[in-house]
């Protein structure tokens, strides 16, 4: 087994509330809590934009979904932070990590290469996706998600 196939099956294997750490984590560590706090982007809004730019919801994801499959998303990519995200919030220390902004907001934040979130003067939302070949099924796998849960599979 592949240290990516190890590192894929430990984030699976993490619990919601461990996986919406991790991805909180991986924001932070990134540099990007404060521009997904900024964003403060409605969950339903966030739905219709993804809708909007021809995401498919699948079948009722959690929060613990998305953040496991945005978690994935970038192991995939080979960022070897993500392991390191997977081990804090599993390591028995007491810190206290509070989430401020809501699942969606950090997977987009944190795929903010890959997706774009802009509001346009009417103050309407909207989301464009950059798709890149190698990726295509790992980003759709978070999209999907990621809908799913902000339409409970609606």
């Amino acid at each position: 087994m592949s240290q990516r196939d190890e590192q894929v099956g430990e984030i699976r294997a993490l619990s919601d509330v461990e996986a919406v750490r991790a991805l909180t984590v991986l924001v932070e560590d990134r540099g990007l809590l404060s521009s997904a706090m900024e964003i403060a982007l409605p969950d339903e809004e966030l739905g219709d934009a993804l809708k909007a730019a021809g995401v498919e919801p699948g079948g009722g994801e959690g929060e613990g979904d998305v953040a496991r499959a945005a978690l994935e998303y970038v192991a995939l990519s080979g960022d070897g932070v993500v392991g390191e995200a997977v081990e804090y919030v599993r390591s028995p220390m007491e810190r206290f990590d509070p989430v401020s902004v809501s699942v969606g907001v950090l997977a987009v934040t944190l795929l903010q290469t890959e997706v774009v979130v802009k509001r346009d003067a009417r103050g309407r939302w909207s989301v464009t996706v950059h798709k890149r070949a190698l990726k295509d099924a790992a980003l759709a796998k978070v999209l999907t998600a990621l809908l799913s849960h902000l339409t409970d599979g609606k």
